[in-house]
C-alpha cells in the first residue's frame, strides 16, 4: 500500500514538474504564439540589413514572438517606439520549413528570431 502511494505521488510530482517548464533562450517558440514584426514585413525592403546563409535563406530575423495578442508582445518591448506592425505566427513559419528561436532581451522579453526562411516565404506569412 505504500509503495503504491509513494509511486502515484512521484508520478504526480513528475507530471506537474514537466507541465512547469519554462521555455528558455535558444529553445524553439511553440507552434501556435503570434509573431510580430515592425513594419511593412511583406515587403524586400523589410529585409534588406538582414543575414542571409549561403542557400539563399534569411536567418537571425528579429521578431516579437510569445502567446499573447500582437500588441500585448509590442507593449512588453521597452527597447524601441513601435510604430506599424504586422503579425504572423509561429506555425505558419515552421510549415514553411522555418525555425523559431526564443531570443529574450534585456527590455524586449518576448524577442525571438526567424532562421531559414527564403525572401519570399517570408514575405508571405505577414498580415
Amino acid at each position: 500500500m505504500k509503495k503504491t502511494i509513494f509511486t502515484t505521488a512521484l508520478a504526480a510530482v513528475l507530471l506537474c514538474s514537466a507541465s512547469l517548464a519554462v521555455a528558455k533562450n535558444g529553445d524553439p517558440a511553440p507552434k501556435g504564439w503570434v509573431l510580430v514584426r515592425g513594419g511593412a514585413a511583406n515587403t524586400k525592403a523589410n529585409y534588406d540589413k538582414e543575414d542571409q546563409a549561403s542557400d539563399g535563406t534569411l536567418q537571425q530575423v528579429s521578431v516579437l514572438c510569445g502567446n499573447d495578442t500582437a500588441a500585448g508582445l509590442v507593449a512588453t518591448d521597452t527597447t524601441r517606439t513601435w510604430g506599424a506592425y504586422m503579425e504572423s505566427n509561429v506555425t505558419t513559419a515552421v510549415n514553411l520549413g522555418g525555425k523559431v528561436i526564443i531570443d529574450a532581451q534585456k527590455g524586449n522579453p518576448n524577442h525571438c528570431v526567424i532562421n531559414n526562411l527564403t525572401l519570399s516565404q517570408i514575405k508571405g506569412i505577414w498580415h
